[in-house]
């Protein structure tokens, strides 16, 4: 079971962007409207039940089902468990590496997980998914066909472009959003957003794929005592946001993150970040001052 369970949380800034983005999406269409295809595309074992898809892969099985009342497609993994401090510190340090995919600890299992906010079935988002979960476990075929089915003919210069159109696309989705935010001066493709609870910092892959954010917390649990660093991986399970931390001059440094799909930014997918990376902030608040 999660650590963090949903409260009340009425009139917080996450309640106002979730509010937002189920008025901004689009009629119709579910995350999942699609996917059987596309797996027969790109050659997936893949089988259909009555909760969702189960896909074989060559280091594993993974479970894909729709959250979120069908707004986004979630993806979970078995992976193999450690209570090894250093081994569950390098996984937290990993989940802080701007890709969709990471690490948490769900049922006393540890588990690789993905899910991305789609407005209706995107094809490029949900390829980009799979293929890097399909990385992740190690089945490099599976990766190669989900990613030459999103970009066949992708190099520097396709890279670049989806890198300025998906920078436009964040600009523009803040300001639709009504997020107040700078561009770094000194760190292209970064935005420093300001929210209720201080500033998210929202990083632009430079291949234009995904966008991350982030947002530091109060922490001085360290680093090497496998107990705190389960539970954090634990916090990582609930909802759609992970805890990652960052090596600090200061010592470890805890971040609340997420992370979406940039190739055909919406606004609503920004506004999703942004509230799963809120709602995780101030239920582990909560957890941790209590």
């Amino acid at each position: 079971m999660p650590l963090f369970r949903k409260k009340s949380q009425s009139q917080s800034q996450a309640e106002r962007l979730a509010s937002w983005r189920s008025d901004a999406l689009r009629a119709g269409g579910r995350a999942d409207d699609g996917l059987g295809p596309l797996l027969d595309e790109i050659g997936a074992d893949a089988s259909e039940h009555r909760r969702g898809w189960v896909v074989e892969l060559v280091g594993g099985r993974v479970f894909l089902a729709t959250i979120h009342d069908g707004t986004a497609l979630s993806a979970w993994a078995p992976i193999e468990d450690t209570h090894d401090a250093g081994e569950l510190a390098a996984l937290l340090q990993r989940n802080l590496e701007p890709r969709l995919v990471w690490t948490s600890l769900g049922d006393d299992e540890l588990g690789a997980r993905f899910a991305v906010p789609l407005d209706g079935f995107d094809r490029g988002a949900v390829l980009l998914a799979l293929e890097t979960i399909a990385a992740t476990l190690g089945d490099e075929a599976l990766a190669t066909r989900a990613r030459e089915a999103r970009e066949p003919a992708r190099g520097e210069a396709a890279e670049q472009e989806a890198n300025a159109r998906a920078a436009d696309a964040v600009t523009a989705g803040l300001d639709a959003v009504g997020l107040p935010a700078a561009a770094d001066p000194e760190r292209p493709g970064v935005w420093r957003v300001t929210v209720d609870r201080g500033v998210i910092e929202v990083v632009l892959r430079d291949t234009g794929e995904s966008l991350f954010l982030m947002h530091e917390l109060e922490y001085t649990g360290g680093d090497d005592n496998a107990e705190i660093l389960r539970w954090l991986l634990q916090a990582s399970d609930w909802n759609s946001a992970r805890l990652g931390l960052a090596p600090l001059p200061g010592g470890p440094g805890l971040f609340a993150a997420s992370a979406v799909p940039a190739g055909a930014l919406e606004p609503q997918a920004l506004a999703w970040g942004v509230e799963q990376v809120l709602r995780l902030a101030e239920d582990y608040d909560e957890r941790a001052g209590g």
